[in-house]
């Protein structure tokens, strides 16, 4: 078997589903490099002392970052190849891959590449950075890709994996939630529970641009169309929401919830509702519902959305708002709801579940990090 580095700066608990498949590999053994504490602020994976995990700590001088011992680990010990997942200001992991690649190994770094079709500076330095650093390069997304080969990357080093979250416990718990606990959730959220339910599920900052998302239901309620807004998650535009949520006098339709990292608690609160609204950035927000079998709502700006929003498929599995919106936010929301209408529960859930299930899980990703290492491309 051949042996794969995994470099990160540190593993996100939301990895759970691809780092088990590529510890469990038939194909490659995959060695995973990085700082238990993880970054970013985000929960970590935790490894449980497994030896398949070397910490590296990590630290920050001014805008750069460096893993504690990880130049030096890479030097003294042999693989076969690497992915990583760095931007040029991850210093330790560039040097890493720069020393791997003079060993003759392939390199291929796990990335967003470059999310808009804008010609401007910074596109073009990122350009550059993965043109000569890697051999490849593994993407989130299709537009991603689209939007490197319009600058003149060779389309054959590129590889679209797109993302996955923890989908093998996602799986069991699908279509588990009776009619009675979905009434008995509602009922313990809201005043009145019969209203049509929506939620947002992630970090409550100003990226997601909930505040549309408040307004878009007092325009609705001005319409006599009462609707209930669930948030799953805490961050600091908490107060600003909640000033927000009184002075348009809906205190009695939202429901903050606070942050939950138990999956079963999120499939139950995602799937009591019946649509997911992310005004802003949606990324994984949007596979964590459209896996639980809810449809989606996004804004249609491509170069302002993460990669995952293009999971949504409008009038299927969801819609898109024109960006910034409001008024077509609303109008959107009220379409999906009437789209549900139209649909039983069965064929919604389908819906969702195909584009998951065909390519926004880890078995669809391992097999192709899997042949990326094969004895003869190695």
């Amino acid at each position: 078997m051949n042996k794969i580095f995994v470099i990160y700066p540190g593993f996100p608990h939301y990895r759970v589903g691809i780092i088990e498949a590529l510890i469990n590999s038939n194909h490659n053994q995959y060695e995973f490099l990085g700082d238990k504490k993880g970054y970013n602020n985000v929960k970590p994976y935790d490894f449980k002392g497994s030896a398949d995990f070397k910490d590296f700590p990590a630290y920050k001088i001014g805008p750069f970052y460096f893993n504690k011992g990880l130049i030096r680990y890479v030097i003294s010990h042999k693989c076969d190849g690497a992915i990583l997942h760095s931007p040029p200001h991850y210093i330790s992991i560039i040097i890493a891959a720069v020393i791997l690649r003079i060993k003759g190994k392939k390199v291929y770094n796990w990335t967003h590449g470059i999310l808009t079709n804008h010609r401007n500076i910074k596109n073009k330095i990122y350009f550059i950075f993965y043109k000569y650093f890697f051999d490849g390069l593994l993407l989130y997304g299709n537009l991603a890709k689209e939007n490197l080969i319009n600058l003149g990357f060779n389309a054959e080093k590129i590889k679209v994996l797109y993302n996955s979250l923890n989908y093998k416990e996602q799986i069991k718990l699908r279509g588990t939630l009776t009619k009675k606990e979905r009434e008995t959730i509602r009922l313990r959220l809201f005043k009145n529970p019969n209203n049509d339910q929506l939620v947002f599920i992630g970090r409550l900052t100003v990226q997601k641009k909930l505040g549309l998302l408040i307004k878009a239901i007092k325009l609705l309620k001005d319409e006599d169309i009462f609707v209930n807004l669930l948030f799953v998650g805490d961050g600091d535009q908490k107060k600003e929401l909640q000033s927000q949520i009184d002075k348009f006098k809906i205190a009695n339709q939202v429901c903050f919830y606070g942050a939950s990292y138990d999956e079963t608690l999120n499939y139950k609160l995602i799937s009591s509702s019946e649509c997911c609204v992310a005004p802003g950035e949606i990324g994984l927000t949007a596979m964590h519902s459209l896996m639980f079998g809810v449809p989606v709502i996004s804004h249609n700006d491509r170069n302002r959305q993460m990669p995952e929003f293009e999971a949504i498929l409008p009038n299927v599995n969801g819609s898109l708002f024109e960006y910034d919106n409001t008024v077509d936010l609303k109008e959107q929301i009220k379409n999906v709801l009437n789209l549900n209408k139209a649909k039983s529960n069965l064929q919604i859930q389908k819906d969702c579940y195909k584009i998951m299930d065909e390519y926004y899980n880890p078995n669809y990703q391992i097999k192709l990090i899997d042949n990326l290492f094969l004895s003869e491309n190695v």
